[in-house]
Parts: structure tokens; C-alpha cells; sequence
């Protein structure tokens, strides 16, 4: 199934734009790794590490949301929608903070 420029495949996803310039691979048996911030916040790693990609829009980021979850569900790995919600926060404060960065 594809999502914009990410592919999920039957053993991970994986960025499908210019690849001969970028590369980015979730493997499956990874995809719900955590990790956790000093205020004990729980964030899907993936979903971060993809969002501090600097050549990778907020579209992209966006069509990698929903490909994550759909990966998810299709390989029947344990998802949280509270760690999931956590993530998306912790990914919508770093839009802002490059846009402030724009800015300033």
C-alpha cells in the first residue's frame, strides 16, 4: 500500500521519493519502538527520527502518519493510541519550532 512517497512493504516501510538522494526505512519488526523524554512522555521512535529529517516535508511526515498506523494494524503489532497522540503532539511542537526558526 502506498502513502504519498512511503511504501509499506512486507518488511518495513520505506521512502520511495528520490532515492538515489534520500533514503528512509522502517523495518517491521522495529516500527513501534519507543522512546521516552525526561518528563516521562512516551513518543513512537520512527515517527520522530523520520520528523528530524530535514529534507522531509510535513507532507511527507503527514502521509507517513497514516502509513504507520496502517502498517501497524496490517502486521498486527501492539499500538497505542495514547503513545500514538503523544507522538503526533511532540511532532506538531516541532513543525512550530522550525517555523519559528523561519521566522526568527
Amino acid at each position: 500500500m502506498k502513502f504519498g512517497n512511503w511504501l509499506v512493504k512486507e518488511d518495513g516501510i520505506e521512502w520511495e521519493g528520490e532515492k538515489e538522494v534520500n533514503r528512509f526505512v522502517i523495518p517491521k519488526d522495529d516500527l513501534t519502538a519507543i522512546r521516552y523524554d525526561k518528563k516521562g512522555s512516551f513518543f513512537y521512535n520512527w515517527i520522530l527520527l523520520a520528523t528530524e529529517e530535514d529534507w522531509l516535508t510535513q507532507d511527507d511526515l503527514y502521509d507517513l502518519n497514516f502509513a504507520f498506523v496502517y502498517a501497524a494494524a496490517l502486521w498486527g503489532q501492539e499500538f497505542s493510541y495514547e503513545t500514538f497522540d503523544a507522538t503526533l503532539e511532540e511532532q506538531y511542537d516541532q513543525f512550530e519550532e522550525e517555523e519559528d526558526e523561519d521566522w526568527g
